[in-house]
């Protein structure tokens, strides 16, 4: 069947829901793998039926159309489950990081207003007693739901899957969609960093995303293996899966260790025979040059697509994709508001692709505007701020209307009553053969990674201080040395030390967020207006202290472990991971490879407090320790 035939044949009219992809693809393909991550697979008959006996559970415990439900799992087979059956259940997922801290967790569950979360034993063992806070009750995720065992992959003939799931997973009530859902419903409720000081909830409701999914059916070749490598609290996160399932695929979860670990991804790109990507432009990046010294590796690699920065062409990527057959490179330009807007395509000859291709097109039902200070458009060649308007923007941000009015304003273009447009804060301007060009930020929000990150979240938590009276937080550097740098003037007395600082944040904010260098100075520079003068901050000092070699195994090993994970030749024991270029995306490798190295697994945060070898050294003894005395095999909380 054609995707035009397939088109054809989607449900249509107000009843219409984000599962009705999956659901098709469930009767027509049962057999067929729908999800798998490291020895755990599912079919679309076995996932439908778990999602489904989830989706009962949820309805009888008082979730649907509307309603909010917490997923707090950790990345597996169970949590593509828990995605499913929130959404048969008519429910609107907010993804909880379980690796947060968990006061900010607290906070954005009492901001959503949600009181059912469904987690697993792992993350709940992590809680204090009094949990996700009052009222907040936890719905463990089913034993059994996802204890199907992999074979040698997706890439198999249908059927190949593994035994019949245990009766745990498909016994119980199949739940179809909840009455009164549709595309007008809320759907999910993401929190992102807010320029305010205090993270936003972006409320997105299904039409938009069922318009994308439709896209996505004409745009990219059915039944895909596509990997699964956003996180869940990321818009892309749910595209990956429900765009792979709408197109009757499988997708292949990334674990958080291969997520960050470059062999690792590649080897499950190999393994399972992956042929479609959605990754962060570093990240393809660095696959790339990872296939380029293992000429055999990401050879299944059919669809490519980056997102979350500007969009370049690397001679990594570009020496990959001229030995991949058939290959196209895609970008899905958008916001978490709005999900993609525009995907500018490139294809062979590869030689021709330009280092820095533009924005594009607009996509599916999306209105783009290049807009001056006036709200008036610009001719061809001029830049402005883009706006985007027509179907794609998300209700706003929750129980905000102050900030949603700021952000989402009404369209002077069109006729259709009721219109809005959202204020993307990012600079362009249209070429004169229609095509967008991206030009930068209109504001001080930074992409990093992959994330979306406002420093005044960051500046709002440091001047909170009493030894801290103002702050900055810029990005410096690019590519695989750019980094979060916090400016700081003392409000008096000794200025707080790096770690103190990088600590006192570990405490409120996800890794991603968490500064790497710390510049204090006596006082920030400012304009002739009052504001920071920016650019008149001096350089981070990236300086190393006096080579110390290792004194020890512990010493020696972990030092060998942070020349792998940084690309150094030699590290000493007072050299610091975050001065050396350790940033949020490789604290998972670190711990990952320390845990191999040194036998003691590691807290994420120990990392913050305790940055180099010297350091971990002794937090790895004091594990060891403390297993020998009493059994607990933790570092400190």
């Amino acid at each position: 069947m054609t995707p035009a035939q397939d088109a054809a044949t989607a449900p249509v009219g107000p009843s219409r829901t984000p599962v009705d992809g999956f659901t098709e693809w469930a009767a027509r393909t049962p057999e067929a793998p729908a999800v798998v991550c490291g020895p755990r697979s599912l079919s679309y008959r076995q996932l439908d039926r778990a999602a489904g006996r989830l989706a009962h559970r949820l309805r009888a415990a008082g979730a649907g159309p509307e309603t909010l439900v917490g997923i707090a799992l950790r990345r597996s087979v169970t949590q593509s489950v828990a995605v499913l059956g929130v959404l048969k259940a008519g429910a609107a997922c907010l993804p909880v990081d379980p690796d947060q801290p968990l006061e900010r967790t607290r906070a954005l569950l009492a901001d959503a207003g949600v009181r059912l979360v469904v987690t697993e034993k792992s993350v709940q063992d992590t809680l204090p007693e009094d949990g996700w806070g009052p009222g907040v009750d936890a719905l463990p995720a089913e034993t059994g739901m996802a204890d199907t065992p992999a074979d040698s992959g997706p890439g198999t003939a249908d059927g190949a899957t593994g035994p019949e799931a245990p009766a745990g997973t498909t016994a119980g009530p199949d739940a179809g969609p909840a009455p009164g859902s549709g595309p007008h419903n809320l759907m999910y409720v993401l929190y992102t960093s807010g320029s305010t000081g205090r993270p936003k909830g972006i409320a997105m409701h299904a039409g938009p995303q069922i318009t994308l999914l439709d896209w996505c059916r004409d745009r990219y070749a059915e039944r895909p293996v596509a990997l699964q490598f956003f996180p869940l609290n990321s818009d892309v996160g749910f595209l990956e899966l429900l765009s792979t399932w709408w197109l009757g695929g499988c997708a292949v979860v990334a674990t958080e260790h291969q997520r960050h670990d470059i062999p690792a991804l590649a080897e499950v790109v190999d393994r399972h025979r992956v042929d479609k990507v959605l990754l962060p432009v570093l990240a393809l990046d660095r696959l790339a040059a990872h296939a380029a010294e293992h000429p055999g590796s990401c050879g299944t690699l059919r669809e490519l697509i980056t997102t979350g920065d500007q969009q370049v062409v690397t001679p990594a990527v570009r020496a990959l994709c001229d030995r991949l057959p058939g290959v196209l490179l895609d970008n899905h330009y958008g916001s978490t508001e709005l999900n993609v807007v525009t995907a500018p395509r490139l294809t062979a000859p590869v030689q021709e692709w330009p280092e820095r291709p533009p924005v594009g097109r607009p996509v599916v039902d999306a209105r783009i505007y290049v807009l001056d200070a006036g709200l008036r458009p610009v001719p061809p060649g001029v830049p402005g701020e883009i706006y985007v308007g027509g179907g794609p923007p998300a209700r706003g941000y929750l129980g905000d209307p102050a900030q949603t009015a700021r952000a989402f304003l009404p369209d002077p273009y069109t006729k259709a009553p009721g219109s809005r447009m959202y204020r993307t804060g990012d600079r362009g301007r249209w070429r004169t053969d229609g095509v967008l060009e991206y030009l930068g930020r209109a504001d001080f929000q930074i992409k990093l990674h992959g994330y979306r990150i406002e420093p005044g979240e960051i500046e709002s938590l440091l001047r909170a201080r009493e030894d801290i009276s103002q702050a900055v937080v810029l990005k410096t550097g690019e590519g695989e040395e750019a980094m979060l740098a916090a400016y700081t003037a003392s409000a008096g007395g000794t200025p707080p030390q790096a770690d103190e600082l990088r600590d006192h944040l570990a405490r409120l904010l996800p890794p991603y967020m968490v500064p790497q260098a710390y510049v204090p100075l006596p006082e920030l520079p400012l304009t002739s207006t009052g504001k920071v003068d920016r650019k008149r901050l001096p350089a981070v000092d990236t300086a190393r202290p006096r080579f110390l070699a290792p004194r020890d195994e512990d010493e020696a090993a972990i030092a060998e472990v942070f020349c792998d994970v940084l690309g150094k030749e030699k590290v000493g024991v007072e050299d610091s991971f975050f001065r050396l270029g350790g940033h949020s995306l490789l604290i998972t490798q670190l711990v990952h490879r320390l845990r191999t190295a040194c036998g003691v697994q590691l807290p994420l945060r120990a990392v913050f407090e305790r940055a180099t070898p010297a350091q971990l050294a002794e937090e790895v003894r004091a594990v060891r320790a403390a297993r020998a005395g009493d059994g607990a095999g933790e570092g400190r909380a």
